[in-house]
């Protein structure tokens, strides 16, 4: 079987439920984040939701950027 898909493997094929429960989805000007807690007031991106590609380019919204928590996107 082929999937052809843009979707991450890891979202086809879950290893862990746990993983996904300490992810939550916040706004932002681009459209949606998710993200995961990494320490106190800390976030981690995870991954960005938004139907425009030059989103995708800007640096803030990259994966693995850490953001506080008292910091308005």
């Amino acid at each position: 079987m082929i999937l052809y898909t843009s979707v991450p493997y890891e979202c086809v094929f879950p290893t862990d439920q746990s993983e996904f429960e300490s992810q939550i989805t916040i706004p932002c000007q681009a459209g949606q984040l998710i993200v995961e807690q990494e320490g106190e007031g800390a976030y981690r991106i995870v991954r960005l939701i938004s139907s425009n590609p030059h989103d995708f380019l800007k640096p803030e919204y990259a994966p693995g950027t850490l953001l506080n928590a008292e910091l308005n996107i």
